[in-house]
């Protein structure tokens, strides 16, 4: 699927040369950004390939519920606010079933989209409740890929507080957007040699594995209703609507 275009290409050449991977062996990633930076319609950008090119069972957390993704609300899939608890344990579930049954791949993939996931684990004043729940996110992480299971992280900053169990070193595409501080560059990309450039939004680096590091610009969403539509065409018969 397209993970974005290449920035340098497109701003030596105007060219749009599509960044690639392959979802069986990338189903991961991690997308961040400041706000501003343009993740959201990023995300949407990649939903959309997801969903047009693979078959796909879709869980969609939007914890803080984010207007840009009502649209979704009519889905069983669609979990917000503390619903999205019952989401992601429902998603872990049916990795461990997948697990018990013991066939690694059945055809269809199983993506978990969890935006401001940091907000979802801070909001939780039982701190033996967020372990439990980062547990399950670092399992997923570190065993989804064999049975077509991944987990697509949205977030401002990968805080290790929040990733942890080695979580951040399980995602097979990370992403940022925006300028990156010192403190990003260290906790995704030490050791990487980073060109200090100014993005704009829609644009940034990232990492992809058996890749390295990229250059990543996203395209600019002039009808977002239009993508919103493309979206719920390629979801359609694949997902009743249950709200």
């Amino acid at each position: 699927m397209k993970l974005g275009y290449d920035l340098t290409l497109f701003r030596e050449y105007g060219v749009r040369s599509a960044i690639t991977v392959q979802l069986r062996s990338h189903p991961s990633l991690l997308l961040t950004g400041a706000s501003g930076t343009g993740k959201s319609y990023a995300l949407k950008w990649l939903i959309r390939n997801l969903v047009a090119e693979y078959p796909v069972k879709l869980t969609f957390c939007n914890f803080k519920r984010s207007e840009d993704f009502q649209f979704l609300r009519p889905f069983d899939f669609y979990h917000t606010f503390m619903d999205c608890m019952a989401g992601l344990g429902s998603f872990y579930q049916e990795l461990k079933t997948a697990q018990d049954r013991d066939v690694e791949f059945d055809g269809t993939y199983s993506i978990l989209v969890f935006d401001e996931y940091p907000a979802f684990i801070l909001s939780m004043s039982d701190k033996k409740e967020a372990e439990r729940h980062k547990a399950m996110v670092s399992e997923i992480l570190m065993l989804g890929r064999s049975y077509g299971f991944g987990v697509w992280l949205i977030m401002q900053r990968p805080d290790s507080a929040l990733l942890t169990h080695g979580a951040r070193d399980n995602f097979h595409s990370a992403i940022s957007l925006g300028s990156l501080s010192k403190e990003a560059k260290s906790m995704l990309y030490s050791g990487e040699d980073i060109p200090e450039q100014v993005y704009g939004v829609g644009e940034g680096v990232g990492w992809v594995d058996g890749r390295g590091m990229v250059a990543v610009k996203y395209p600019r969403i002039r009808d977002v209703a239009d993508l919103d539509g493309q979206i719920l065409a390629a979801l359609a018969g694949r997902d009743r609507p249950g709200r």
